[in-house]
């Protein structure tokens, strides 16, 4: 990920610090709505990045109640002649940007100084790059922030619909992202080959995954004090937001204050900057009536949030750089353990670095991606 995706990543320390302390109503399927088909493809000249070309597409996916979503996608495609078989596909998985329809951006990694330096590489060693926006970044509803299985569908459902626009591609695909979009790495892996079992996942590299939100999260409550920096409070937010609308017949309001409540509502539609500016000396006690280990919100929140342990056939690479405060190596180390436990092909490593793991973990995901395409 980019400095630009770094500087809009939403904290995940609130864990330790509290350890120390919607969607429209469910309705058929809409005719041609099967999940990975095209709704929109629209070609993006000069939002290319260098050595690549750029489409958005717009297509369909399905939330965690297997209800039909659309979602957008950019695609970057290596100019030049395919490979046999066609261009490997790196599926990326996006970091906090917020959960409103203006919180979209892929379609500027192209050209966003910053951002140039997370496709370039990839096109460089010879991958399409396609990136989601996942469900309700630009596209109708809000977006269910965190919820592991809508994650993995619009991840998967990228790569079907980038391979429908673009013959080109490969049926072989490799996924990749950082906290929010280490999260959906996670999530997509273990998903896979149960959902598109056409396509063949041959590698997933997280980075610094945000993990165990359902173990601390509801460690909070009334007796929060105000914290130093506004993040906390936007994190905790979106959170909220996101688990009203993976799950809109549970009862939020049960939990929120009048000013929680018109926290929540404004972080439906803010991106994160703004999201900060808005939560600035609101402390997360402040947001709630009651603590949220109480009544259904802790098993709420597992149901949406919680990352699988099991069913992960690809080989996984997780990179944690160990003097992260966003997301903290334990939990991560919680979730490799877990997963290995459950026989997962884990590949863990450190780095002496904080949340700005991606930068030296680049070249190792790329000959991690290379060496399981190959075998």
């Amino acid at each position: 990920m980019s400095m630009l995706q770094l500087r809009r990543v939403v904290p995940l320390a609130i864990g330790p610090l509290l350890a120390f302390g919607l969607p429209a109503p469910a309705s058929a399927a809409a005719p041609g709505s099967a999940p990975g088909s095209v709704i929109a493809s629209t070609p993006l000249p000069g939002k290319e990045a260098p050595g690549s070309t750029a489409t958005s597409i717009t297509y369909w996916t399905q939330d965690s109640l297997d209800q039909p979503r659309q979602a957008l996608a950019t695609i970057y495609v290596p100019t030049g002649t395919a490979p046999a078989g066609g261009w490997p596909i790196l599926a990326n998985a996006h970091v906090t940007a917020g959960l409103g329809d203006d919180c979209a951006y892929t379609d500027d990694y192209g050209t966003a100084a910053a951002d140039v330096n997370v496709v370039s590489p990839w096109i460089k060693a010879g991958f399409a790059f396609v990136a989601t926006e996942y469900i309700g970044i630009g596209t109708e509803g809000s977006h269910a922030y965190l919820d592991a299985d809508a994650e993995a569908n619009a991840v998967i459902d990228s790569v079907r619909a980038a391979r429908a626009t673009t013959p080109a591609l490969s049926s072989s695909y490799v996924v990749n992202g950082i906290s929010q979009g280490g999260h959906a790495t996670l999530a997509t892996a273990a998903k896979a080959k149960e959902r598109a079992p056409e396509l063949r996942l041959a590698a997933a590299m997280a980075d610094a995954p945000a993990t165990k939100v359902e173990g601390y999260i509801p460690l909070a409550g009334p007796y929060i004090p105000p914290l130093p920096a506004p993040d906390y409070t936007t994190y905790v937010s979106y959170i909220l937001a996101g688990l009203e609308t993976a799950r809109p017949s549970f009862d939020l309001n049960a939990y929120l204050t009048p000013a929680g409540r018109a926290i929540v509502d404004d972080a439906h539609r803010l991106c994160y900057f703004d999201m900060n500016t808005r939560t600035q000396g609101i402390g997360i006690g402040q947001m709630l009536k009651k603590p949220l280990n109480t009544g259904s919100f802790p098993s709420v929140l597992r149901d949406v949030t919680a990352l699988p342990v099991s069913g992960f056939d690809a080989p996984v690479l997780v990179n944690q750089g160990r003097f992260d405060v966003v997301a903290f190596p334990f939990l991560t180390d919680l979730q490799v353990t877990e997963m290995r436990v459950h026989g997962a092909n884990v590949t863990y490593r450190h780095y002496a670095t904080g949340h700005n793991v991606w930068a030296q973990a680049l070249p190792n995901n790329i000959a991690f991606a290379r060496k399981h395409l190959a075998g």
